[in-house]
């Protein structure tokens, strides 16, 4: 068994992403519970998932106590394993430390457990036996391969369709891997198979579901990246390849250097500026092309995928050279049309000093805060980016020409969601100063932009926190469908 990476091993990138994941992340372990404390700081709990990313970077580092470290967190982690055939989470794991145990009778995806720990966490696992396994003592050995098998057998097979594409792509590299180390055939069978239904959407217009997503694309480099690394006697390894580099073409395409972010629409995402919250495409850019042109938080404002720095790190990435330079500068105006799947439709325009995003959802409709099928980035009078994104549930059908962002609705259901309700379009707009911008009913003043507005909604309401507005348009009952044009000046 060889020796594994070394952080001196790495590229200069890697190994300062590595570094500072790893001592950022050492100030949340916990020494009693061998996990790393949430960075939340009213209601911090150990976190099972995230653990496992620091554990790799320990045994990276293999300095001083860090292997011995790494593998009271792994324990730890496995600790947190649920091992109970039968049930729906069998093979997943607790989210936190004294989570409460979903009973079998109303045990609910995402409310009381998350199928996807399994991915996640598996994958750590894999990666720490494939490059230091010769480190570990063979009972934890032993104890993370049944973790892995409960880990794969566990998942019920049509829980993650291929559309799901970041958790799909873990998915397909768990089955192979571990039937390939436990020497399960089918198992390998099943990934191999899995993973090129993967692919087949993917190749159709060179394009996931999940489209143009700063964390999810992260995790699709993710596990795109074990794929090569680790599977290169599978049928996978090569279409990995391929699917990475089509990947790095898009994000280049979308991205803007001025502004430091990509483009929308997202469908999903947990934020709309990278460089205030650690998106997952932003530690590849960094491992790609450097830190000094990645968009990155600082100090508060990184948060815990900031964690996976070190297995980033180890699986690397392999951007095409032709795309470097449009993440050092602006490269001019330009349009984009993007077809996602046959009904869905993605545009954009993106000029010097502002951007606009748009999707034509088809037949999809986004019920979740992370769906962002309408947005707007700017640069404001100071030089930071501003940003204006709708909510809404429901199909919405966007496009976006030079100055301009459209948007028709069908107005259908009653049905209350977390994103809201379907006759509700809220476009939320952060603009340092938004208590001195100018709502009028036909422009918009903000911080370095002026958007001219026309809808045929009639009730509008205003409500401002902070630097953040919310400008809430609620369609008459008898109302079918709605329209709202959204023009630069």
């Amino acid at each position: 068994m060889s020796e594994g990476l070394s952080l001196s091993d790495l590229s200069p990138q890697a190994r300062h992403l590595a570094t500072e994941s790893l001592e950022w992340s050492e100030g949340f372990w916990d020494p009693d519970g061998a996990l790393l404390w949430s960075h939340r700081q009213n209601d911090a709990v150990l976190m099972v998932r995230n653990s496992v990313w620091f554990a790799v970077g320990l045994l990276l580092r293999n300095r001083g106590d860090d292997v011995e470290q790494a593998c009271r967190t792994i324990d730890a982690i496995i600790d947190n394993q649920f091992d109970e055939p039968g049930t729906p989470y069998h093979g997943t794991f607790y989210r936190y430390v004294g989570e409460p145990h979903p009973s079998e009778g109303d045990a609910v995806m995402w409310r009381t457990y998350d199928p996807n720990w399994r991915q996640f966490i598996g994958l750590g696992f894999a990666t720490a036996l494939e490059e230091y396994g010769d480190r570990l003592p063979q009972r934890l050995v032993d104890r993370m391969v049944r973790s892995l098998e409960m880990a794969v057998v566990g998942e019920p097979p049509e829980r993650c369709p291929p559309t799901y594409s970041n958790i799909a792509l873990m998915k397909a590299a768990m089955s192979v891997w571990v039937g390939k180390r436990i020497g399960n055939d089918e198992m390998v069978l099943y990934g191999e198979k899995f993973g090129g239904e993967v692919y087949r959407l993917f190749a159709q217009n060179n394009a996931f579901a999940e489209y143009n997503s700063p964390t999810y694309y992260g995790v699709n480099l993710y596990a795109l990246g074990f794929w090569q690394r680790y599977l290169e006697s599978s049928s996978l390894h090569e279409l990995g390849a391929y699917m990475e580099a089509e990947l790095w073409r898009d994000i280049a395409r979308y991205y803007h250097a001025g502004l430091g972010n990509l483009c929308g629409p997202f469908s999903r995402s947990y934020g709309m500026d990278m460089k205030h919250y650690t998106a997952l495409t932003s530690l590849h850019i960094w491992l790609a092309f450097g830190p000094e042109v990645t968009p990155f938080p600082s100090g508060g404002e990184i948060n815990a995928e900031f964690n996976y720095g070190p297995c980033l790190a180890i699986l690397g990435v392999d951007a095409p050279p032709e795309i470097a330079a449009a993440f050092s500068a602006f490269e001019g105006p330009r349009r984009i049309e993007r077809r996602i799947t046959d009904e869905r439709v993605a545009t954009a325009w993106i000029d010097e000093h502002y951007m606009i995003g748009a999707e034509d959802s088809g037949g999809y409709s986004g019920r979740s805060f992370q769906y962002h099928p309408a947005t707007i980035h700017w640069r404001m009078s100071d030089g930071e980016t501003g940003w204006l994104a709708l909510r809404h549930i429901g199909q919405i059908a966007a496009k976006a020409e030079a100055g301009r962002l459209s948007i028709e609705a069908e107005i259908r259901g009653e049905q209350q969601t977390e994103a809201g309700h379907p006759r509700e379009f809220v476009f939320e707009v952060f603009s340092p100063g938004a208590d001195a911008a100018v709502f009028e009913e036909d422009v918009w003043r903000l911080n370095g932009l002026d958007i001219g507005i026309e809808t045929d909604i009639a009730q509008r309401a205003v409500e401002i926190t902070g630097s953040t507005a919310n400008v809430r348009f609620t369609a008459a009952p008898d109302q079918s469908h709605a329209i709202f044009v959204l023009s630069i000046a």
